[in-house]
């Protein structure tokens, strides 16, 4: 739905229940993180980016922490 500019909302909805069950899975945090700036939550998006981030140093995922940095670069923090 984020990916093909269907529905946010339910994107959303779907991306929150999936990081409710995979609460260390970082790369949904990413996603969740570029829903909620292309829905106008920059301050969500940050707070949520910044936990993947840290989700991502703990499992040595450079890539994801480095689309994390760039997409809190696009934010503007």
């Amino acid at each position: 739905y984020f990916e093909n500019n269907k529905d946010l909302n339910k994107a959303l909805v779907w991306i929150n229940k999936a990081t409710e069950l995979k609460p260390k899975a970082f790369w949904m945090f990413l996603m969740k993180a570029r829903i909620q700036f292309k829905m106008g939550d920059k301050a969500g998006a940050i707070a949520t980016s910044k936990k993947s981030i840290e989700l991502a140093k703990e499992s040595n995922s450079d890539d994801y922490v480095a689309l994390n940095e760039k997409l809190l670069k696009e934010i503007g923090e």
